[in-house]
């Protein structure tokens, strides 16, 4: 063959397999190669630094303005008609025409609506059902601060009664929550699971994935401590949650009796002795009246476990904001699986919603079958402990990295999408596909481009003001679902 041919050849040779290499998805491997080793003609891939369809930052800041106002609106209470709750529930003409995904995107196996009924119902009788209709939302980072959830508890709380921020940890070094303020005479010892963790002498963690000591007084001959907490809720959050009606610790004293003492909750101080006992309990506070705040001191052995505090209603619902920084939402199988369905069942958990991602998104992966696969024992673990529970999982949100030059979708989002969506399917669970709610491919740098800005430029985490707009889209959506599963509920 002539060298001219040869030459001819390779290079066709050359460029063809560059063109294949940049249409396979950069989270698939050839030979132990990523495409992305061969990808030197972005151009092919479509418009870097633009979404697949061009989000309306106008209507994203419109939407955003009207969630202030659905917030600050009134609460429902039983006397008040149902056009009175359907206008709290809608917000309006605008929502339904845009991104329709957002409030439709909820997805079921077979397309079978009618698996949140009973959540439903529980719903609906959750402010005269003398019991609290609990909500765990898990999260990594993008809920922290209460994001998200502080606003969908609103609205839940708004339309189904309820108040208080809910569940919330023992103790908090550095505070991170707008609307609570934690505070502690001493500095409590706390193990946990997720981040930079600090693990326990056993598995028998609380749903925050933590566990607290109390701080020990070396001044006692017995080695027992003493210490005390105040929790303070604070007009900066959301209406419903600045004030509450009772308190319920959660501890177990294995080791030695405790003593709790609330010197101004109720009409009367309140003094509560607990035997030793290893079992989960639940010490319920009633105050008989609306509360801002609580102290509470507790004498024991420093070995026995706390775990956090419930400030709640007497009735409706709670939403409680589980954020786990760092985490892939995998440390839940490192806990006591049957400590864990206690828990659930004591809480009286009828939904737990599991939203993570963006912890799992940096890394290379060939394939992400084993991320499937854990999240469908965790969900098969939660749903063990009462055959009520509902799940639903969000798929992981938008996020960009700065690729030549230009802020791009990480490639290997659509594989972490479809694994937690399989997972779901796989376990009877709904999914929400948040990726598609915010607008797809490098929606989340039109999300940070607004002014002012929904997302942070992290180009990763909403701003609280677009962690409102996702609020009320997720809460749209559950609604449309329970009209769409049975208009009779």
């Amino acid at each position: 063959m002539r060298p001219v041919y040869l030459f001819i050849f390779l290079l066709s040779l050359c460029l063809g397999l560059m063109i294949v290499f940049n249409l396979i998805p950069e989270d698939q491997k050839i030979l132990g190669y990523s495409p992305r080793t061969f990808r030197i003609v972005p151009w092919i891939n479509g418009p870097a630094s633009k979404p697949t369809e061009p989000v309306n930052a106008k209507k994203l800041l419109f939407l955003q303005a009207e969630t202030d106002q659905l917030a600050g609106m009134d609460s429902v209470n039983s006397d008040q008609t149902d056009a009175k709750k359907d206008s709290l529930a809608m917000t309006g003409s605008s929502l339904p025409g845009f991104y329709p995904d957002s409030v439709r995107g909820i997805q079921f196996p077979g397309g079978d609506t009618t698996l949140f009924q009973s959540f439903f119902r529980r719903l609906d009788s959750a402010d005269n059902g003398g019991r609290v209709v609990r909500i765990l939302h898990f999260g990594d980072s993008q809920i922290e601060g209460d994001r998200i959830t502080g606003y969908l508890r609103q609205r839940f709380q708004q339309l189904y009664g309820g108040c208080g921020p809910g569940l919330l940890p023992f103790y908090e070094e550095s505070p991170s929550r707008m609307s609570v303020e934690i505070k502690s005479g001493e500095k409590a010892n706390r193990y946990f699971l997720y981040g930079k963790s600090v693990p326990a002498r056993h598995n028998k963690y609380s749903v925050l994935h933590s566990v607290y000591h109390l701080h020990k007084d070396t001044g006692n001959a017995d080695g027992s401590g003493r210490q005390s907490f105040s929790y303070s809720v604070k007009n900066r959050g959301f209406s419903r949650a600045a004030w509450f009606e009772k308190a319920t610790i959660m501890f177990r004293n294995p080791v030695s009796k405790l003593k709790f003492t609330c010197p101004a909750f109720s009409k009367e101080k309140i003094e509560r002795v607990a035997y030793a006992n290893d079992s989960l309990k639940m010490l319920v506070l009633n105050a008989g009246e609306k509360k801002k705040s609580i102290s509470i001191a507790v004498e024991g052995n420093p070995e026995n476990d706390f775990y956090g505090v419930c400030l709640d209603g007497v009735n409706g619902v709670a939403v409680d904001n589980i954020p786990l920084r760092g985490s892939s939402g995998l440390e839940l199988l490192k806990i006591n699986p049957r400590f864990l369905q206690e828990q659930i069942r004591r809480l009286n958990v009828k939904m737990v919603i599991l939203q993570f991602g963006v912890n799992v998104v940096p890394y290379d992966s060939p394939s992400f079958s084993w991320y499937e696969n854990s999240l469908v024992r965790i969900i098969q673990t939660l749903k063990q402990a009462d055959p009520e529970l509902q799940v639903l999982v969000i798929g992981v949100s938008d996020m960009a990295k700065k690729t030549e030059g230009q802020w791009q979708s990480y490639s290997n989002i659509d594989a972490i999408r479809r694994a937690q969506k399989n997972a779901a399917f796989r376990t009877k669970s709904a999914f929400w596909d948040l990726y598609e709610v915010m607008g797809g491919r490098n929606s989340i740098v039109a999300w940070a481009g607004t002014n002012p800005p929904l997302a942070g430029k992290d180009y990763i985490h909403l701003t609280p003001r677009g962690a409102q707009v996702i609020g009320e889209f997720l809460f749209q959506a559950l609604e449309k679902v329970k009209k769409q599963s049975a208009p009779g509920i």
